[in-house]
């Protein structure tokens, strides 16, 4: 049967990433389900528990209101919640069941905000897609909301022009892509070893005056598929380019650095990887951008030529190349890896990997926090776990 693993794990679904995006934010998150998801997240997929409170919430929705489409309950329910915990926004996604019967998320949050005056809105989910697409919907939802009108003054500047230093937002790193806290911070010593200036990060060490002032920064640094949709936004609505790309390594973390300032001169988005991939006998798994960036690294700092396994199936595809491949069908995936001699993957995918050498490289999106601990920082070090 045809993506059915029998092996290998899942990645986390669309309303985890939904909880990931928001958590930090001040809001009250709401998974309309009967029970399961929320508990999965929290017990799988979030480690900020140990530090950090955050209203996380399921509707408890029942067979009998799902027949009967009780939905007065539920807004109910939200209405004494919100007036009792009094949350910065409240956001509403879908697990299967409310998706499969059409609830009506929108005009729920629609009617909650008229009730309690707190912006509410829904996020897009269902509970069968990956936590891309439920993070970085949240995200493009949370900024429609908050992030402030900015007229673009930075326009008819380039680098010669401008006197102060460009501001830099981080997008897309929240824990399922980059569990370790020595991520974040070797991020913030790569922006400023480069000159940049930290404008906002969205996702992880955050909160919603980040959000806010998304609409000041010169150029947006894309490091995972989760920050794509909410780039393109900020493109649209404030001319912001932006760069995709991870700083992993030394000589191709100087490299985003460059592109950052081309992309601020010339206001074009620019992937970080396009000059720097070639086919070779090592293949990366998991998320595209980071996979994309490490092949690029790899390249550039060991000669190691690599190709990319995308294997989310909900990730950017357009950074991949002719020789990559998107494939989240198990079978497939464990013909393709007879093909490489080495092979960089978190530890759920041993299993499936027969004649090749096994790198293990962690991804909470896919393990949870089973192998956290030794996970290796690559941004902005030396490449030496191999």
């Amino acid at each position: 049967m045809n993506q059915t693993a029998r092996i290998i794990s899942i990645y986390a679904a669309d309303t985890s990433g939904v909880c990931s995006a928001l958590y930090e934010y001040g809001g009250m998150t709401v998974i309309h389900d009967a029970s399961g998801c929320n508990s999965t997240y929290t017990t799988h997929d979030e480690p900020r528990w140990y530090d950090k409170k955050s209203m996380m919430f399921i509707s408890g929705i029942t067979e009998k209101d799902a027949v009967m489409g009780n939905d007065d309950k539920f807004i109910d329910d939200l209405i004494i919640a919100a007036n009792e915990l009094k949350p910065a926004f409240i956001a509403l996604c879908a697990s299967p069941l409310p998706a499969m019967i059409g609830t009506d998320l929108d005009a729920i949050a629609f009617a909650v905000e008229s009730e309690t005056g707190i912006p509410s809105f829904s996020v897009k989910t269902n509970g069968m897609s990956s936590y891309i697409s439920g993070a970085a919907n949240a995200f493009v939802e949370i900024s429609k909301h908050f992030t402030k009108e900015n007229p673009d003054i930075n326009a008819s500047l380039n680098m010669s022009d401008k006197t102060d230093r460009l501001k830099i937002n981080i997008l897309g790193i929240t824990p399922l892509d980059f569990p370790l806290r020595s991520s974040y911070d070797s991020l913030l010593e790569f922006i400023n070893d480069s000159g940049f200036e930290l404008n906002s990060c969205v996702g992880v060490n955050t909160c919603l005056e980040d959000i806010v002032n998304l609409s000041d920064a010169d150029v947006n640094l894309v490091v995972s598929s989760v920050g794509v949709s909410l780039a393109d936004h900020l493109y649209d609505e404030f001319s912001i380019p932006y760069v995709k790309g991870v700083p992993y390594g030394k000589e191709f973390s100087f490299r985003i650095g460059d592109y950052i300032k081309e992309s601020f001169s010339t206001k074009t988005n620019i992937d970080s990887t396009k000059d720097l991939r070639c086919e070779g006998d090592t293949a990366i798994l998991g998320e595209s951008i980071q996979s994309a960036s490490l092949a690029s690294a790899l390249l550039l700092d060991k000669g190691i030529k690599a190709c990319v396994l995308e294997t989310v199936g909900e990730g950017d595809l357009d950074i991949l190349k002719p020789f990559d491949l998107s494939c989240d069908d198990e079978k497939i995936l464990e013909d393709e890896l007879r093909k490489f001699k080495t092979v960089l993957g978190d530890p759920l995918f041993k299993p499936i990997v027969h004649d090749a050498d096994f790198i293990p490289l962690p991804h909470e999106a896919f393990s949870g926090r089973c192998f956290t601990k030794s996970a290796p920082n690559l941004i902005y070090t030396d490449l030496d776990f191999l």
